[in-house]
């Protein structure tokens, strides 16, 4: 995952607040310091085991991409999930952004986990039961500089990163 920057996930909350207005949600955001950009799932375990740790982090340490721009300017609700519980997100992205997801699922999946090749790369906004007809948003840009490795804790919304890695600045 790539957690956004205050100023981004501050933009990335006005675009969803927007949304719920026009469509009449009520529906909770997200936590400004929760939003991120999910590359990739790995496990959804009620406990957290050191060996799937261990090889996801042996993954990343494998990935090696300079820091790239992004742009997210499309919101859809995902159909899966809990009736209840649909996630209206942020899809955009860009081809470096593509290429470290995939990248990551390859190593994932080298390493003995599941890894996903065709995941699409979401910023998640809000749940809700109700779902927005898919529309261009303003565009939010912004650069990805790291990425992390997250145990979010399931149905506590709380997020302990486990690992960072820093994507360095491409110079020209």
């Amino acid at each position: 995952m790539t957690l956004l920057e205050t100023p981004i996930a501050s933009q990335a909350l006005e675009i969803a607040s927007e949304i719920q207005t026009a469509n009449g949600f009520q529906a909770k955001l997200r936590p400004l310091t929760h939003l991120h950009i999910s590359l990739q799932h790995i496990r959804d375990d009620r406990r957290l085991r050191e060996k799937y740790v261990f090889a996801a982090k042996c993954a990343a340490n494998s990935i090696s991409a300079d820091a790239f721009d992004v742009c997210f300017d499309r919101i859809v609700t995902f159909p899966a999930g809990r009736p209840d519980r649909r996630a209206t997100v942020l899809l955009g992205g860009s081809t470096p952004l593509m290429d470290l997801q995939r990248r990551l699922g390859v190593a994932l999946i080298s390493n003995g986990l599941r890894g996903v090749l065709s995941f699409k790369p979401h910023i998640t906004l809000f749940y809700s039961s109700r779902s927005v007809v898919p529309q261009h948003v303003d565009p939010l840009h912004f650069t990805i500089r790291t990425f992390s490795l997250v145990h979010s804790e399931r149905g506590l919304t709380r997020y302990n990163i486990l690992e960072s890695w820093l994507m360095p600045e491409k110079w020209h």
